[in-house]
């Protein structure tokens, strides 16, 4: 009966020792795995946080003096000269701008896009 124990004791030792080899391989993956999603975890983050922060951050810009630039057009000009001197991207806060100058008498309008200072 002893002998039948230690057969038995010896193979459990080893069932087991070989659970554990295979538990260790399946530990060593499941931190490979760990690694891979925390490294897109942190990919995502950076991304996402240099979205956030652009969002945010609008470029403020000093009003333009309008009064300025009209002193530094010259005699006949065009839309394009102003938004030029202007240092304005957008064509239609030029436009509104030469439209209150028209209504200002500071401004004639000569043809289609061709002003002239008065």
């Amino acid at each position: 009966m002893a002998f039948d124990f230690r057969t038995a004791v010896n193979k459990t030792i080893v069932d087991l020792r070989r659970e554990i080899s295979k538990k260790s391989s399946e530990l060593g993956t499941l931190r490979k795995e760990l690694a891979r999603y925390q490294k897109v975890q942190g990919i995502l983050s950076s991304q996402s946080g240099a979205t956030r922060t652009k969002a945010n951050r609008k470029v403020r810009r000093k009003p333009v003096d309008w009064n300025s630039v009209l002193k530094q057009l010259p005699g006949s000009f065009a839309v394009g000269t102003v938004a030029n001197l202007a240092k304005v991207k957008s064509r239609t806060s030029t436009h509104r701008v030469l439209t209150k100058w028209i209504k200002q008498r500071k401004v004639k309008r000569l043809e289609l896009g061709k002003y002239q200072k008065l």
